[in-house]
């Protein structure tokens, strides 16, 4: 993990609002919580997570963007997802099997995370309610959002993948490399400009 950490109040607020979306997070709990958090600068380009590497932090977009992505042994990159402002970022299945990272996450603009160990946040299921339901669904969303890749990469046309990728990342998709979106549909560059030629003239 690349990056200065230390303490910042927006990102406070933004990932507590996140939280108390799913369950109210008392002061008494949330003190404590953040005291172990902290914030970090990921600069454009930059890994924050490598392939290999032991896997031990989640990370919540403030602000910027990144892409995950798995690499062949002969040195080719598939992108599994994209992340954006308010996006939990991690290796979770890593973290659930303490082991290394299965994939890189590298980020694609300037960006900012709220950073905290999955080890201290896995600790606090048992002393309060609130902490379990959202580690609860926090891996419900991520096994949905599993599970509708799945769908789309083995049912839709290349055509469907891309429009349903216009509506999941709405206007993030403007700052993400054609290259990179063709890589997360599973296309070669040449086949995504026809398509985007034939939507534009549609």
């Amino acid at each position: 993990m690349t990056g200065e950490l230390h303490g910042n109040a927006a990102s406070e607020a933004i990932l507590r609002a996140a939280f108390n979306r799913i369950a109210p997070i008392p002061d008494s709990q949330w003190e404590p919580f953040w005291a172990r958090s902290a914030k970090q600068t990921v600069a454009k380009h930059k890994h924050w997570l490598r392939a290999g590497e032991p896997a031990q932090y989640i990370g919540f977009c403030t602000s910027g963007l990144f892409r995950m992505y798995y690499t062949t042994p002969s040195g080719e990159e598939y992108n599994k997802s994209f992340c954006a402002a308010a996006d939990f970022v991690a290796s979770y299945s890593s973290l659930l099997l303490d082991a290394p990272a299965f994939f890189s996450i590298q980020a694609l603009a300037d960006s900012q995370l709220a950073v905290f160990r999955y080890s201290d946040f896995r600790a606090l299921y048992d002393k309060h309610p609130c902490w379990e339901r959202i580690g609860r669904t926090l891996v419900e969303q991520l096994y949905i959002k599993k599970e509708t890749r799945e769908r789309e990469l083995l049912i839709l046309s290349a055509e469907a993948r891309y429009r349903q990728f216009l509506d999941q990342f709405g206007s993030t998709a403007a700052a993400i490399p054609q290259y990179h979106i063709a890589s997360y549909l599973g296309i070669t560059p040449v086949a995504l400009s026809r398509i985007r030629r034939r939507i534009n003239l549609g």
